[in-house]
């Protein structure tokens, strides 16, 4: 009689099927994302898969679930570093940076790609599920409003439209040079990435400290 796996080799193929499923999405697209397709790239049987996901919707979320929870711990850590408000929301732009360049992947389903999105699985039987990456999306950009909060004083005191307008315009300043970087655009217009990035960094603080 064969051994039943353990939680730790449970958790490992888990993740096999996970990273496969990923590579699949970003390379050819959601729609490519089938059980035989896994079944090829991880070695598995289409049966087989279904012993730990019902179907690709369910693989296709976790993803997504795993990639906030990337992100949220990544700038949380980034955020208990000791300094002023400008100093520690400077390490927390600048997490969400490296995340974006060192986890193209998933960035490039959470934030560029059509991909399903919570809304689209509202009213079917993986809401509940979606529902786990948009509570964790929505505390993030929650945490993200109190950081700015903190950092703009009392510029910000009552205005609620202005912290918002500040994030979406941070937001939108990072997320379009982690995708010029990914890209490989901005290497054809200066061999210094890395060194513009953190002045523009500096000055998305600099024009909202007090």
């Amino acid at each position: 009689m064969k051994a039943a796996r353990s939680t730790d080799e449970l958790t490992l193929i888990r993740e096999r099927i996970l990273e496969a499923a990923l590579a699949i999405i970003t390379s050819e697209g959601f729609d490519s994302l089938t059980m035989r397709r896994l079944a090829s790239h991880t070695g598995m049987t289409a049966p087989n898969i279904y012993n730990y996901f019902a179907n690709k919707d369910e693989i296709y979320i976790a993803i997504v679930i795993k990639g906030f929870e990337m992100l949220q711990k990544s700038l949380r850590k980034a955020y208990e570093v000791e300094g002023e408000p400008a100093e520690r929301a400077r390490c927390l732009m600048n997490s969400y940076m490296e995340f974006g360049r060192q986890n193209r992947a998933y960035y490039d389903i959470m934030f560029i790609r059509a991909t399903p999105k919570y809304r689209d699985y509202l009213g079917t039987p993986y809401e509940q599920l979606s529902e786990v990456e948009y509570r964790i999306s929505m505390d993030i950009v929650h945490f993200v409003m109190e950081v700015l909060r903190d950092l703009m004083g009392d510029a910000s005191a009552g205005r609620e439209e202005v912290v918002l307008k500040s994030m979406v315009r941070i937001w939108s300043t990072l997320h379009g040079m982690i995708s010029l970087c990914n890209s490989n655009i901005m290497e054809y217009v200066t061999p210094g990435i890395d060194q513009v990035y953190s002045q523009v960094l500096d000055d998305l603080v600099n024009s909202l400290a007090e």
